[in-house]
């Protein structure tokens, strides 16, 4: 590969409230050649997800880029399971150009589905709604599961296999078009739209009037709460994100604990991580569903790498739409 540069977009300083797009700055770096076993994938489409803002507290070095999952073709291989020109998904970082190990890059099969629906529908997105509801949330056909943060890449997708299984499917969402969506396209069985409910906690209540047997916790704050009291007896709460609480300092406590006693309830939180081998078993299955019809999912993408700051911000203020993707070129 020629010497030559790439662009980044590097963690500046670290938030003290909101990030926003001064947290971050773009530079030229010089590009890094592959070296044995290596390959170098040009970066096609980065993925925007709410648990990176936990990473600009905790592991994130001030002057890196920020590491996200990526999709991208090979630019250069000395891996013997990649030519150039091939289509892969990696663990990369905000940049033109990544260079990881070639046995950290998973060939991705673009006949199949467009490349960004693997970083939504059929990645790691799709296998978060589902490792959470197969491993935790164990739903059962005919109980009800509610989703909060319904329209969004991972809710979208929890919701669906819901019905997909069997279940009565109520979902929260920030704006009634959300709503009317994820009701009229996607086939919940009921939406809310929190943000203009009076009294979410009887919105809830009405919409569930069984009680509510899963979970899939998106939101935290005042959505879940109103969910907790309608909480059915032996009701699972699967806590796969809080994204109302990430930049909120001090976060508010789990209410009423003596509930999970009168109600037999569980909660449990999980990552995805400790699912990353179910991977391949979960886009066989998926792509089948999509294909048939059955899983569908929406997009918000963003042209251009120096956009990436600015459009991570709006991702905690709930303006994009389903997946948020980053658009190299």
């Amino acid at each position: 590969m020629p010497d030559q540069t790439t662009r980044r977009v590097v963690y500046a300083k670290r938030p003290e409230g909101p990030v926003g797009a001064d947290h971050f700055e773009i530079i030229d770096a010089p590009r890094q050649a592959p070296a044995e076993g290596e390959v170098a994938i040009r970066n096609r489409f980065l993925s925007l997800d709410p648990y990176m803002r936990g990473l600009l507290n905790q592991r994130s070095a001030l002057g890196l880029p920020l590491e996200g999952r990526v999709i991208g073709q090979i630019a250069e291989s000395r891996h013997p399971g990649f030519r150039e020109g091939d289509w892969v998904f990696a663990m990369g970082r905000w940049e033109e150009v990544s260079v990881v190990p070639g046995e950290a890059a998973r060939p991705v099969d673009v006949a199949v589905a467009p490349p960004t629906a693997y970083l939504s529908v059929l990645g790691f997105t799709g296998l978060t709604a589902w490792s959470g509801l197969t491993y935790y949330g164990k739903p059962q056909a005919g109980e009800t599961l509610f989703v909060s943060a319904a329209s969004g890449a991972v809710g979208s997708v929890a919701g669906q296999l819901g019905k997909i299984w069997g279940l009565r499917v109520v979902g929260s969402a920030g704006t009634d078009e959300k709503a009317a969506w994820i009701r009229d396209e996607l086939g919940f069985d009921a939406a809310i739209n929190h943000r203009r409910e009076a009294d979410l906690t009887a919105a809830v209540a009405a919409a569930c009037p069984e009680g509510i047997d899963v979970d899939f916790e998106n939101v935290g704050g005042p959505v879940f709460d109103a969910v907790f009291r309608s909480m059915a007896v032996d009701g699972r709460i699967v806590v796969c994100g809080a994204i109302s609480q990430y930049e909120r300092t001090p976060r508010p406590c789990v209410p009423d604990i003596t509930a999970f006693i009168r109600q037999r309830l569980t909660m449990r939180g999980f990552s995805v991580r400790d699912h990353a081998d179910d991977i391949q078993a979960y886009i066989a299955q998926a792509a089948g569903w999509l294909r048939e019809g059955r899983l569908k999912y929406r997009e918000t993408v963003v042209e251009g790498l120096e956009s990436a700051p600015s459009a991570f911000a709006r991702l905690f203020s709930g303006e994009n739409f389903g997946k948020l993707v980053i658009a190299l070129g």
